[in-house]
């Protein structure tokens, strides 16, 4: 009986001593990168306006979204889910232009969200370069 008794007690101090085994569950401060409006990752087609006078970015702008195969873009902003504005501050004869990829509720035109970026202290950078990084924001920020 004394020796039931001490197996008991032992086993008892181990399960007491041993920390209880829960699952990770990923907390909201876990993420690096706020999340974007619903209303942005919900979007299936976009209306796209190049501000800038600048093509060669404006078409820049449009490759890096239809490379990401996620919007659709369509030519009537009246029937798009979202507006996407190219636009820049500082223009190339700044030493460090701003380079903007706005989205905008069409029908309210509420903006919803901005990406920017510069030349990166980098005294050339090709259009490429920019909007890949500006579309490439909100390529991280999606919650797929």
């Amino acid at each position: 009986m004394t020796l039931c008794r001490v197996l008991i007690g032992a086993a008892l101090v181990c399960i007491l001593a041993t920390p209880p085994i829960v699952a990770q569950q990923p907390s909201i401060g876990d993420d690096k990168l706020a999340p974007l409006p619903e209303q942005i990752v919900k979007a299936k087609t976009v209306y796209l306006m190049n501000e800038t006078g600048k093509a060669k970015f404006g078409d820049a702008v449009y490759k890096q979204i239809k490379t990401w195969n996620r919007w659709q873009v369509i030519n009537d902003k009246g029937q798009a889910d979202l507006m996407l504005i190219v636009t820049d501050k500082g223009g190339m004869a700044s030493m460090n232009p701003s380079f903007y990829l706005k989205a905008v509720d069409p029908k309210s035109g509420n903006e919803l969200w901005t990406s920017r970026t510069t030349m990166q202290g980098k005294l050339w950078r090709s259009w490429d370069s920019v909007a890949k990084t500006l579309v490439g924001d909100f390529r991280k920020r999606m919650r797929d």
